[in-house]
């Protein structure tokens, strides 16, 4: 994957939007099947692997992103607010269908990460780059900055709140590096005016580089250890994966319209809100204990779908 840095400039290839979708979609699914055949062989230990990905490589990759990142305020302003404003109205929606259906604490923090949190990294920035190239790749680094810092402090927050409640899941927020690394990136960059040299920086990326490999790695493993129990978690997924594969979108094109955000950057927009549900939300269920078969049963399931839910939207977005 190319990192917001890169210094090449991509333009898209001359082929079909289902193409573009294959293109992105077999690499991510080649390896976790991978991690589903190393579980299949041998018993691997997921809460090791979810610790290094949380406590290392996620904090390396968002700190080398802020640190090296070319894009201004200015250039992601349209994107990051279409992003907070569908995320929002996400979250809204979960909160008013856990009152209606009188979801218990674990139901509604589970409904809330599978319908809030795209898969922005590692579907969302190789589709953008196919299907939009260099400006559709730029726009999607903006996307995962934000779903990073999300996702590390709201993903966290409704993970881990089962286990003490609202101030032990705040704790938890702040028990993380992540928050830390983005802070002291941000601060070299905007105010101090520095960087590390780079004998210090590549092994930063290097550990960055390998969160979405990894985090995907775990993703198998946790659909191997589930394996027998997936049909029962089929039904509670299905509402879920609905809203995110078809309504997210839907509320995007809407606060696109609403703001005037054209060309590439409102096609970006809706691109990314349609991704399935994150990689990362299956690592923090299963670090933090909240149903992690039944959200690794989400993920993969949306990821699956949107092979095809991904293939409409570009045509549309094409046409």
């Amino acid at each position: 994957m190319i990192g917001p840095s890169g210094g090449r400039q991509f333009t898209p290839p001359p082929s079909n939007s289902k193409l573009v979708v294959i293109t992105a979609i077999i690499p991510i699914m080649l390896t976790v099947g991978l991690g589903f055949l190393l579980e299949s062989r041998r018993s691997m230990d997921v809460r090791a692997l979810a610790a290094i990905s949380i406590y290392a490589l996620l904090p390396s990759l968002i700190f080398h992103s802020l640190l090296t990142t070319e894009l201004t305020l200015d250039e992601a302003f349209p994107i990051i607010a279409v992003l907070i404003l569908a995320t929002g109205s996400l979250w809204l929606l979960g909160k008013i269908a856990g009152r209606i259906r009188q979801f218990d604490r674990d139901e509604e923090s589970f409904f809330l990460l599978a319908t809030m949190f795209m898969n922005a990294g590692n579907m969302g920035m190789p589709v953008a780059l196919y299907a939009f190239g260099q400006r559709g790749l730029d726009l999607a680094v903006i996307c995962v900055l934000i779903m990073n810092f999300s996702m590390n402090t709201l993903a966290v927050y409704y993970a881990s709140r089962h286990r003490g409640g609202h101030r032990q899941a705040v704790r938890t927020v702040f028990s993380l590096p992540t928050i830390y690394a983005a802070a002291v990136a941000l601060l070299m960059r905007h105010v101090l005016k520095i960087t590390l040299p780079l004998f210090l920086l590549d092994p930063v990326k290097l550990l960055g580089l390998a969160t979405i490999p990894v985090a995907q790695l775990l993703l198998g493993i946790q659909l191997a250890k589930a394996r027998t129990r997936v049909g029962a978690h089929l039904s509670g997924v299905l509402i879920p994966n609905s809203i995110r594969l078809l309504l997210a979108p839907i509320l995007a094109f809407a606060f696109v319209a609403l703001l005037g955000v054209e060309g590439v950057t409102a096609k970006v927009a809706i691109l990314i809100c349609g991704m399935p549900s994150a990689v990362n939300i299956a690592i923090y269920t299963t670090e933090f204990g909240l149903q992690p078969r039944r959200t690794a049963t989400a993920v993969f399931t949306s990821t699956v779908a949107s092979f095809v839910t991904l293939s409409v939207l570009l045509l549309a977005l094409e046409s």
